[in-house]
């Protein structure tokens, strides 16, 4: 098996992110969904129950996707499974707030263009690939920038956006008038 790197969200780095090796996207969104789907709507009460008896209280809509993500579960690898079961319960122990936010980051990529999704995987994988080092470097600059006053923060973004639209010759030209003379 290749080596996985980790996941850039803190909450889920785990070293296994969604898409890996021997595990698609999807198979790790309905691994979860399957455990997660289970559990859903259940009381604490039914939870201890047997799960026969929860399978009776369960819709036809219900039944056919727990039927669905079952034969999906069956279909994984003992490894795949075992690694989405080590993400449910991490998924378990985040608080209400995390599930809302990571919820909301998902209903933002479902939202986007197939196009926009390319380039977000393309940035995560850029992100991945770097070493450790750079990445804890750079969260500690993000986090700097998080602290500043708005106005000051705004200020620095519209520079970097500005950086950004700028031809690779122009930064080029800028970089050699900003380097130190010999």
């Amino acid at each position: 098996m290749t080596n996985h790197r980790p996941h850039p969200w803190p909450c889920l780095d785990s070293g296994d992110a969604p898409g890996g090796v021997g595990i698609t996207r999807r198979q790790a969104l309905v691994g979860v969904a399957v455990l997660a789907g289970v559990a859903a709507g259940l009381s604490a009460r039914a939870e201890q129950t047997d799960p026969r008896s929860r399978w009776k209280d369960l819709t036809p809509e219900q039944r056919a996707r727990v039927l669905r993500n079952y034969r999906i579960w069956k279909s994984l690898s003992p490894e795949d499974r075992e690694r989405l079961r080590r993400r449910y319960e991490r998924w378990k122990r985040l608080t209400p707030e995390q599930r809302a936010f990571i919820r909301k980051n998902l209903d933002r990529i479902r939202a986007m263009s197939p196009e926009e999704r390319r380039d977000l995987l393309r940035r995560l994988r850029r992100w991945q690939s770097l070493p450790p080092e750079k990445r804890r470097e750079f969260r500690r600059r993000i986090q700097r920038l998080m602290e500043l006053p708005p106005a000051e923060r705004r200020r620095i973004l519209n520079r970097l956006r500005r950086w950004k639209s700028l031809s690779p010759r122009e930064r080029e030209r800028i970089r050699r008038k900003l380097r130190p003379l010999p």
